[in-house]
Formats: C-alpha cells, structure tokens, sequence
C-alpha cells in the first residue's frame, strides 16, 4: 500500500488534551456555562468525556474505571450517556454507571450494547443546561458509529471515526472503509477550527487533518 505522506502527530500538550490513564485529567476552558473535561482511562487509554453545564452532564463512552468517572460526576445531574460505538473498551463502564445514575444511555441500533439503551440517530440532539450535542452518524469503523457535535463551542467527540492522522481502524475490509472515508466527507465540512476529541489519544482539529484526506484515501486504511 501507499503510506504517502506522514500526518504530522500533533504534540503531547495541553493544547491538544494530552491525558495519560491513571494521570490528571484535562479541563477545556470553558464556554459560558458549559465546560468539558476529558479522563484517560483503562488499558487502551480510552477517553471519556463529562460535559457539564448548569449542574447538569452528559458522559461520553463509559468505556472504564466506573468509579472514577462516577467521582467526576458526584453532584451533578446525569441527564445522560452517550455511547460512540459498541466495542468492548468503550463500554465496560457501562453496567456500574447505569446501576449508580438514574439515566438513560444512548447508542446508534445497528451497534448492540451490553445494557438496555435508547437509540440515537443522526440529527437527534440532547440538551444538557445550556448545551446541545446534536448526533452525526458516521459508519466505518462500526455500523452504528456516532459522533457528537457540542454546539457552545464546536467540539466533536468523534470516537474512534477520526484520529489525528486518518480513520479509524476497518480490519483491511474495502467496504466499511469506503463506508468511513465517505463518513470523514461529511465531518470534514464542519469548520477548521472544530475541536476533535477522539476515542483514544490527543485531540486535533478538522482544518489540520482536512489536508490529508486523500493521502489516506489513497494508502487505503
């Protein structure tokens, strides 16, 4: 296959939300009432996000260590989770917050789930104070993958669908990674200035990925 050009890695900053799991977690300044901060946890350095605004919270992927995302959230107002996508290492949280948080969890259908969820599709928005998180479904990586777009200050949680520097992983099958290539045309019309807070490692933003879309287009993974 064709590497192509290498996407240069951004750097291991607060800029780019560097978080390590076991680490400190990471505090986004704030937009009026709404902040995010975002937590490394497990084996894989899965990220997970708690958006809070007005007393109210949404968490994005339980993926693991429950009881450290329930001390994150401890007075607040669970309004809900939302889940990227199905893998294990995005949701082996989930039963223990659903037995601590009297909230519903939300998921794409074509992705199963290891507890009862609400489905979400694209378009839908859940607000949480003053906030919004509207639903981009984004195939590929999994059938049901979501994104999440926050609209008080343009971040989207992208799961594993966007990484800095390409997609994420399709197995080498032809088919879903045209399904996430066609996924990352929709997402790459948002602003150059989106914040993109993946699934695992550092954030980025959609105008420094945007110009190595074909690079990754033409290497195939």
């Amino acid at each position: 296959m064709n590497e192509g050009p290498v996407t240069p890695r951004p750097p291991e900053t607060a800029e780019f939300g560097f978080v390590r799991a076991g680490g400190a977690l990471h505090s986004y300044p704030d937009v009026g009432t709404t902040s995010v901060v975002k937590i490394a946890v497990g084996t894989f350095d899965n990220n997970v996000y708690v958006i809070r605004s007005r007393g109210q919270a949404i968490v994005v992927d339980a993926a693991d260590e429950a009881d450290r995302i329930l001390g994150d959230v401890e007075g607040l107002d669970v309004r809900a989770i939302v889940q990227t996508h199905d893998h294990r290492d995005h949701t082996r949280a989930l039963k223990q917050l659903v037995a601590h948080l009297d909230c519903p969890v939300y998921s794409h259908p074509a992705d199963p789930m290891p507890v009862a969820t609400r489905d979400i599709v694209e378009g839908d928005e859940l607000r949480v104070g003053d906030a919004t998180l509207r639903a981009i479904h984004t195939p590929g990586h999994t059938p049901g993958s979501m994104c999440y777009l926050l609209d008080a200050d343009g971040s989207l949680f992208s799961g594993d669908v966007l990484f800095p520097g390409g997609p994420g992983n399709t197995d080498g099958d032809p088919v879903r990674f045209t399904q996430a290539m066609d996924s990352l045309d929709r997402l790459f019309q948002l602003p150059d200035d989106t914040r993109v807070c993946p699934g695992h490692g550092l954030d980025t933003t959609i105008g420094r990925e945007r110009p190595y879309l074909e690079v990754w287009r033409a290497r195939g993974w």
